[in-house]
């Protein structure tokens, strides 16, 4: 092989990048955003998402600061026992542990591949908490479906409620739990659909070219995926070579556009840029996908403080 790219998961990237390091390929990766990945200490890897431990830490400074009487009291943390879904629920719960939101329900037992009857399980001890703020470690769309079908059934609205992946899935997500259910859900990401990039627009409209639909309804797997390709395409374009080690040695050195945005990596492949553009998005009515912090970014629109109700 001339040229690899990493599967589509932390937990996988983990054990490829063992593999390609071990030949001496560089691998670029679009979604292995885990602490575990870079704790590796390989300089061929080169990750362009978020890191994953920062990633909710704009909703938790946002929920820290609000005036006492907005500021939910309780929190809630069920988490997938996952190196990806887990460090950025740690973090806010750090954050909004330290500002006097008391934790009243924590756990990671469960698997990623535990069926809908276990989550949900999980997903009515929440509910039993009564917890006002809920900060989902969740893996996928089932994942967070699980636990808003199960929230409905028990008649549970939580005022604040983030998952750390599933509501990204864009039209998949809307199908799975209901155009109005997703009113009010956020989820960290680094990407959406009308991102004020000028490469993600040319992007979005080769992709609506060959599959269809609107730009709101392509998700950001698409879009860290392809920021991977444009990684290895720098690395081959800067070197004029296949040479792994000049590619490697190349991109340390330089900072490269992409649709998410410049990247720059760090020693073990952390994209540093992102370290401080970590985004929160939020679904908001008629099926609306809106980055709503950091506020002040381009483009950003007022966050909903209080999920409305579900719609059943």
């Amino acid at each position: 092989m001339d040229l690899v790219l990493a599967p589509f998961s932390s937990l996988l990237t983990i054990d490829a990048a063992k593999v390609t390091s071990k030949y001496g390929y560089a691998l670029a990766a679009g979604s292995a955003g885990a602490p575990a990945v870079y704790a590796l200490g390989l300089r061929s890897l080169f990750s362009t998402n978020v890191p994953a431990s920062k990633q909710m830490v704009p909703v938790a400074n946002y929920v820290a600061h609000l005036p006492i009487g907005q500021r939910p009291a309780t929190a809630a943390y069920p988490m997938i026992d996952d190196p990806f879904a887990d460090p950025p629920v740690q973090t806010a719960k750090g954050i909004l542990s330290k500002n006097g939101i008391r934790t009243v329900y924590t756990h990671a037992k469960y698997s990623p591949s535990s069926s809908a009857a276990q989550l949900a399980q999980d997903a009515k001890a929440v509910a039993k908490s009564g917890a006002q703020m809920v900060v989902l470690g969740s893996v996928d769309v089932p994942t967070v479906q699980a636990f808003v079908k199960e929230f409905i059934a028990k008649n549970y609205n939580p005022k604040i409620f983030i998952a750390a992946a599933g509501p990204d899935q864009g039209q998949a997500f809307l199908n799975a739990v209901g155009t109005g259910n997703a009113d009010g859900i956020m989820v960290p990401n680094g990407w959406f659909g009308a991102y004020p990039n000028a490469l993600s627009h040319l992007m979005v409209q080769d992709y609506i070219a060959k599959y269809g639909g609107t730009a709101s309804g392509v998700n950001a797997d698409v879009a860290e995926s392809y920021s991977a390709g444009e990684v290895i395409a720098a690395g081959v374009t800067g070197t004029h070579s296949l040479n792994q080690q000049s590619i490697i040695t190349w991109l340390h050195g330089h900072s490269i556009q992409t649709v998410l945005g410049a990247v720059k990596f760090g020693p073990y492949g952390e994209n540093v840029y992102a370290l401080q553009s970590a985004l929160i998005f939020q679904w908001q009515s008629g099926g609306r996908f809106v980055q709503v912090l950091p506020k002040g970014d381009l483009g950003v629109k007022p966050l909903v403080p209080v999920k409305p109700s579900w719609t059943g």
